[in-house]
């Protein structure tokens, strides 16, 4: 598999595609190339799932706009609806320690043990909250490719908010051996910047790191997924054969 994973982007007309993904890379900023990266990755992974040994070429960019655009309001509202509601929460239990505290100052004045455990418990809430938006972010950033797998194989955006399927993917071993490894790919990019900006010559495959990064990445939890005969695809009866003990 190591094997397979390496040479994975290098197949078929990879310069061609290289350069194509690189320029979307450097368009990011404008959105619509970000969106446009966003489906092809949905392909890759989709293609990884179905036992495509080759990358997706480039091309109907109308349907790698819809696959982005949906796959990034699945990203949008995995990420930002449960941190606006803790934002919301963690608002309210401010405002709620803010008028107890103002209620209670005046009968606290001068008895500074009384101001120090009331001190206590405020940071000791804040930090409960702080701890709370943490694991939940956490949560988050582990479960979204769950998702997102679960509608690149589907087709279908309710897919990927099916929490007891998405749920069952998150439990397999193999998830979550892929996510663990997937982890070395942040550590390992800035590593190769790093080494081309040095070099000065590499600058120019500079917009390539990314987008080679991306394909690995895609590819090797497609390729997990599927090795591991877990099922991601539309079939909602069934089930997901290999999962943690319980």
């Amino acid at each position: 598999m190591r094997d397979t994973l390496l040479w994975y982007p290098f197949r078929g007309p990879w310069l061609e595609r290289t350069a194509v993904g690189s320029v979307l890379v450097l368009g990011s900023v404008l959105v619509v190339p970000a969106v446009l990266l966003v489906g092809y990755c949905l392909r890759v992974l989709e293609g990884a799932l179905e036992g495509d040994d080759e990358p997706p070429a480039f091309g109907e960019w109308q349907t790698l706009a819809s696959l982005g655009g949906w796959g990034t309001a699945i990203t949008a509202v995995y990420l930002f609806g449960p941190l606006l509601a803790g934002a919301f929460v963690a608002g309210i239990l401010a405002a709620i320690g803010y008028l107890a505290l103002a209620t209670v100052a005046p009968f606290v004045g001068g008895q500074e043990a009384v101001v120090l455990t009331l001190s206590i418990v405020a940071a000791l809430a804040a930090a409960l909250v702080a701890l709370a938006i943490a694991s939940v972010t956490l949560a988050i950033y582990f479960t979204l490719p769950a998702a997102l797998t679960r509608y690149a194989a589907t087709k279908r955006v309710r897919a990927a908010f099916d929490r007891d399927t998405v749920t069952s993917i998150v439990l397999t071993r193999e998830y979550v051996i892929a996510m663990a490894t997937l982890q070395l790919v942040p550590l390992v990019v800035p590593l190769v910047v790093l080494v081309c900006l040095v070099t000065v010559v590499g600058i120019p495959a500079l917009p390539a790191v990314p987008f080679l990064a991306v394909l690995w990445s895609a590819y090797g939890l497609g390729v997990a997924l599927r090795r591991g005969h877990v099922r991601v695809g539309p079939d909602e009866s069934t089930t997901v054969e290999s999962s943690l003990p319980a």
